[in-house]
């Protein structure tokens, strides 16, 4: 029931014998109407759209590779009675867009309007050689094939060249070294340029220039126009360790792994010279927005990436992720369901916003957000949704989902794509802010 304060008993009761007042009470009658007309219409409109809502599934196999761009979901399915296909569904509605057949395929990747698609060697015994990775260019919003070359698009250094339209394939060849690089035309396949190199071990693309590595450290220095070596080095190397590199900005980490010690590297880009070393026992190197951090027993370090100075020190957390627009997310466990764990300057290390706690996963949100997921503890065993501002580190409940056992998603421009079982949902999470 609706109570309307049409004023105190005193003051309007009228005298008896008094004349009525018909223009003040039409005006009454008026409001009374007008309030019960707005509660009415309160109380019957429908209530808001969900800010997490279900929108559509589909069958997914163990085998089956998935990526999505701002329109777009691709299943690469393969199937053990036939050929591979990619298969594009509308991000917003799950409606079929468009199937291509691919033979053997086993990865894609949507970049710039195109989806490149790598194609595995013949089955074994069908030839005395079996060739290395091929590239298929498919045309995103229709699905035609508008070029396949020999080389897989590497998701490291096969990205488009900003403002280009260029993609850069690795061939590999009868030891799966990389033998030769080719620079195509994303959408034409028009070839660039082609260099053979000496069989590469690893390569990466970082500052308009491509830098490969042997496995006896004997490194090469191309450039991204034109292939044309730009200079040639020897990083060291030792075969017994496992070995990885990455760019950070403008210069190479290499970084070298025996038992449960790890050394790391950095070079310049320009002429592989040593910059720094790290001699302290850590157990991860990465990029951390401007700065590269060292992480492991004594904390986590944002260090200046030339000079290796250590410009700040979290000795209270333990690992370390880059999740862009400057900022970093460190917890004192890798499990973030059972550690503290909090959102970092990248520049200073200092706390943004309030901890976090019992976050099993994050996926990138919205543009500036991440969306948080983590167990709600409730009897009907759901998964939250929560939205985290990265400028600020506020959070916003968004909703929960049925629950998540792999918490294994893809996320984007507010979506989520959650494999669960041999299904996998798309589910939409709402921006609120």
């Amino acid at each position: 029931m609706t109570l309307i304060d049409l004023g105190t008993a005193e003051s309007d009761t009228v005298a008896a014998g008094a004349p009525v007042n018909l223009p003040r009470l039409r005006r009454l009658a008026l409001a009374v109407l007008t309030v019960v007309g707005l509660a009415a219409m309160t109380a019957s409109a429908p209530p808001g759209p969900a800010l997490v809502r279900p929108l559509w599934a589909t069958a997914l196999q163990p085998s089956d590779t998935v990526a999505m761009d701002g329109q777009s979901v691709y299943l690469n399915r393969s199937s053990p009675s036939g050929p591979a296909e990619v298969v594009a569904y509308d991000l917003r509605t799950g409606r079929l867009r468009w199937t291509a057949p691919t033979g053997d395929a086993y990865g894609v990747r949507p970049v710039g309007g195109v989806v490149l698609v790598t194609t595995g060697p013949l089955p074994v015994g069908s030839a005395s050689y079996s060739p290395g990775p091929n590239t298929i260019a498919l045309d995103a919003a229709t699905g035609t094939r508008l070029w396949q070359s020999a080389g897989a698009a590497s998701p490291v250094g096969g990205e488009a060249t900003p403002g280009r339209g260029e993609v850069l394939l690795a061939e590999t060849g009868p030891s799966g070294a990389t033998t030769g690089l080719r620079l195509v035309g994303l959408r034409d396949g028009h070839q660039v340029w082609r260099r053979s190199i000496t069989p590469a071990e690893d390569w990466t693309t970082l500052n308009g220039l491509i830098v490969t590595v042997t496995g006896a450290g004997d490194a090469t220095v191309y450039g991204y126009d034109d292939g044309a070596v730009r200079h040639r080095s020897r990083i060291p190397w030792n075969g017994v360790y496992s070995v990885t590199f990455f760019p950070a900005g403008a210069q190479l980490v290499v970084i070298r792994r025996a038992s449960a010690q790890t050394a790391a590297t950095v070079h310049r880009a320009s002429d592989l010279r040593l910059l720094w070393r790290s001699d302290e026992l850590i157990g991860s190197v990465t990029g951390c927005g401007r700065l590269i951090c060292t992480a492991g027993v004594r904390g986590v370090a944002g260090r200046d990436p030339v000079t290796g100075r250590r410009l700040w020190l979290r000795d209270d957390m333990r690992f370390v992720w880059d999740v862009g627009a400057d900022r970093l997310l460190l917890s004192a466990a890798a499990n973030l369901a059972s550690a503290t764990t909090v959102l970092v300057d990248a520049g200073t290390g200092r706390t943004v916003g309030r901890p976090l706690g019992g976050q099993e996963a994050f996926v990138p949100g919205p543009a500036g957000s991440l969306l948080l997921l983590r167990t709600t503890g409730t009897s009907d065993d759901r998964t939250a949704v929560v939205r985290l501002d990265l400028a600020d580190g506020r959070r916003t409940v968004l909703g929960t989902v049925d629950r998540l056992a792999e918490l294994s998603c893809q996320g984007a421009s507010g979506y989520l794509l959650c494999p669960r079982g041999n299904t996998l949902t798309v589910t939409r999470a709402a921006g609120a802010s």
